[in-house]
């Protein structure tokens, strides 16, 4: 041992000097090597690329679902063959559930259940991140030779690995009391379990269920997980936001150093409070699960959309000019970000399509009974009249069943999240958008938060050795990009949308004046003729109708609240463009890297009142026709 410590302690300087680097890189603060490509780059390669081609591979979408594993390091190896085979069909079942969807572990790599289950994860097809909990080195202490091969071979097999930084200010002191195994070292094996169990959608916990008060122990663990993680692992947040938790798979696991279970290999699945029912609470996870699996599913079923459009969306929020300089971590998070912007504007058409066509359905009802009522009495009136209303609710269905307006809407907000996310990692802010997102309305939403949290765990940044990104001058052109392509271009787009649907209602308001004056005007002249006009009379009745069908779609399209909203975010914008001018101006980089973060949270917030008022107009049958 005091060998093993005279060579880490030669490492410390290197290792001390390399987490100053990484600090100020994108990285923030870990230090993280890539060994394969992601999961939404072999998505573009295999999907879009297949739809140029025309040739098609195995359909998987770009958005993975995260699990985590958390257990005990003593197993029994006489237990080892039968978790084994829990696990494998743990795995399958999941697998089979959710077709359209990859699968990623989050594993530390310490002895036992954590590698026991990176390896079955990879025999099932799923990849693996690997978390460690303190520099490579110093984490390898822990392992005789024979476990470091295996491990060094894990890492080899992971998509992703990266260290957990070590605690600040004190790095000196933390690197060695983590040299001796103190409380600090445990620190780092809880900030390790922190990060996977607040990132992962799913906690395996190979477990024997035992509660026990073990700093980054298991138990520990399966209790962030379930009731959320607190300060200082996770961001300060209100006590009137819903802790950020889920499921715990449970594993019943004996320990070599335990009396062993009356229930070995047992799965019990454990969810957080606040549900009235375990059916209840499986649903309301399976609803999450499945609403990630529908986004894959879309994806793929339009790969040729996607590739018609991909580019222009990426083009819209990022210069291509700058790709190539960009870290790989970023292209995959702008690439996320056009994947939902493409498929949210493919659902907005035909949300929109579907109204118009419902208005139009219930104009030519009306239009047909006049006709019935006036100047053609004639049966198939009546039918042209009852196949109106037939098409109508046919329609209807066809959108709803598709879920045109909840997959335009979730999109959309799943876009925007990613577009925070993105400008917030351009920026060189380590902050998770999911943090911050749509945390008042978990219960409906709160997909988009695990789909963003996904994402943001699948581009896990790799360290980047160009300068532009790395040093205090590229971290200003950072943010001079962020002010230009984020700040600058909002203001100009909520300027211009205010002005286009005020514009816009008004001349609609004036057309509905109209056409009501010309309603009035009408009846005046019908009552000074000598005997009834029945196209006269027909006119009376269906100008109304077209004016209370434009109204009604002017209200389902929120028009009036855009044109507030937008006029109040094109002057919020204007603000924070003049305010970051100015920290950028006198170089005051951490300030303007704190303003671009409260800048994020704001945007947030306005995204997901702009969802919920969208979500407060459904697409639904005209009522009182």
């Amino acid at each position: 041992m005091g060998h093993e410590l005279q060579q880490a302690r030669k490492q410390k300087a290197i290792l001390l000097e390399r987490t100053e680097t990484i600090s100020a890189s994108v990285a923030g603060n870990r230090i993280i090597a890539s060994t394969s490509e992601s999961v939404v780059e072999e998505f573009i390669e295999r999907e879009l690329g297949a739809a140029h081609t025309g040739k098609k591979q195995r359909h998987v979408g770009p958005l993975p679902i995260i699990l985590g594993i958390a257990g005990h390091r003593d197993l029994v190896p006489d237990d080892v063959p039968h978790l084994e085979r829990v696990l494998r069909e743990e795995f399958e079942a999941l697998k089979k559930l959710y077709p359209s969807t990859s699968f990623i572990l989050l594993s530390a790599l310490a002895d036992g259940a954590d590698r026991l289950c990176a390896w079955a994860a990879l025999d099932a097809g799923m990849r693996l991140i690997s978390v460690l909990p303190m520099p490579r080195e110093l984490y390898e202490m822990d392992f005789d030779e024979a476990s470091t091969v295996e491990f060094r071979e894990l890492l080899g097999k992971s998509e992703h690995w990266f260290e957990v930084p070590l605690e600040q200010p004190e790095l000196e002191n933390t690197f060695d009391d983590i040299l001796e195994h103190a409380t600090p070292r445990e620190r780092q094996y809880a900030r390790a379990g922190a990060y996977i169990a607040s990132h992962c959608s799913i906690l395996i916990a190979m477990w024997d269920g035992i509660p026990l008060d073990k700093i980054g122990g298991t138990s520990q663990i399966v209790r962030y997980k379930l009731e959320g993680v607190p300060e200082p692992y996770a961001p300060p947040h209100s006590e009137l936001d819903a802790p950020d938790s889920g499921p715990v798979f449970q594993i019943v696991t004996p320990r070599e150093s335990a009396e062993r279970p009356d229930n070995p290999f047992e799965i019990i699945r454990m969810y957080p409070e606040g549900f009235e029912s375990m059916p209840e609470a499986e649903q309301a996870y399976r609803d999450i699960y499945k609403r990630m699996e529908g986004f894959n599913e879309d994806a793929v079923k339009y790969a040729a959309e996607l590739s018609g459009h991909f580019e222009k969306s990426r083009e819209y929020v990022f210069p291509k000019a700058v790709h190539s300089s960009m870290p790989a971590s970023l292209k995959e998070a702008l690439d996320f970000y056009a994947i939902a912007d493409v498929l949210s504007q493919r659902f907005q058409k035909r949300t929109f399509a579907t109204a118009k066509v419902l208005l139009w359905f219930v104009f030519f009802a009306a239009l047909f009974y006049e006709l019935y009522s006036g100047p053609i009495v004639q049966p198939v009136m009546i039918a042209l009249y009852l196949s109106m209303f037939l098409l109508a609710g046919a329609s209807y269905a066809w959108a709803n069943r598709r879920g045109y307006q909840t997959k335009y809407l979730d999109y959309r907000a799943l876009a925007e999240g990613l577009r925070v996310q993105f400008f917030w990692k351009l920026a060189g802010l380590s902050d998770s958008a999911a943090d911050y997102y749509m945390r008042k309305q978990k219960s409906e939403l709160d997909w988009i938060r695990h789909a963003v949290r996904s994402c943001m765990t699948e581009t896990c940044p790799e360290p980047e050795t160009n300068e532009i990104w790395t040093t205090e001058e590229g971290i200003l052109g950072r943010l001079k990009l962020v002010q230009k392509y984020w700040v600058d271009d909002q203001a100009t787009y909520f300027g211009r949308a205010a002005h286009r649907d005020e514009e816009q209602l008004h001349r609609n308001e004036r057309f509905i004046t109209f056409l009501f004056g010309t309603t009035l005007l009408l009846a005046g002249i019908q009552l000074f003729l000598p005997q009834q006009n029945l196209y006269l009379v027909l006119c009376i009745a269906m100008l109304p109708v077209s004016a209370a069908l434009i109204h009604s779609y002017l209200q389902k399209n929120a028009l009036a609240e855009h044109t507030k909203q937008y006029d109040r975010m094109s002057g919020f914008y204007h603000r924070a463009k003049m305010h970051l001018e100015k920290l950028i101006e006198k170089g005051k980089l951490k300030e303007a890297q704190n303003f671009v973060a409260e800048l994020g949270r704001e945007a947030l917030a306005e995204n997901g009142d702009w969802i919920l008022t969208h979500r407060d107009r459904p697409l639904e049958m005209p009522k009182g026709a």
